[in-house]
């Protein structure tokens, strides 16, 4: 009785313990789309960048006085593809990355171009029941 106790115990802890699928399935989304971000900044896809988007996203440039709290995807896509040619990139990386709840993702990056530097602000939700898009995303000149 004692080893089965024992027994019961120990598979509840590591059970518990465990992440389930969803966590695991939702972390390597989240993963995805983080690299997916990180290679279109790098490579100056403005193409790439859109596709992460939301149907409707909130865009700021601040360097250009670009300030749309709802902007389709195509148009962001358009701006991206203006702001990749103004400023072309040499390197990208997340300085940080964290969550408030389950659907809400955020990010700051660093961008640097020939030109300028910039700190890229990206919020990431749930737009259905897997996946995660950009939902606002602001460069500011720093």
């Amino acid at each position: 009785m004692k080893y089965l106790m024992s027994a019961i115990v120990f598979i509840f802890l590591t059970s518990a313990t465990r992440p389930n699928d969803d966590d695991t399935k939702r972390r390597r989304e989240d993963n995805e789309l983080a690299d997916r971000i990180r290679m279109s900044f790098r490579g100056g896809n403005p193409r790439m960048l859109a596709s992460c988007l939301n149907q409707q996203v909130e865009l700021v440039i601040d360097s250009e006085k670009i300030d749309f709290q709802k902007i389709s995807a195509q148009q962001a896509e358009q701006i991206f593809k203006s702001f990749f040619q103004k400023n072309p990139p040499l390197a990208f990386q997340y300085v940080y990355q964290g969550a408030s709840n389950a659907d809400l993702r955020y990010s700051v990056g660093t961008y640097r171009s020939r030109n300028k530097d910039f700190l890229v602000y990206i919020l990431v939700r749930r737009a259905d029941a897997n996946k995660y898009v950009i939902d606002t995303i602001q460069f500011r000149e720093g």
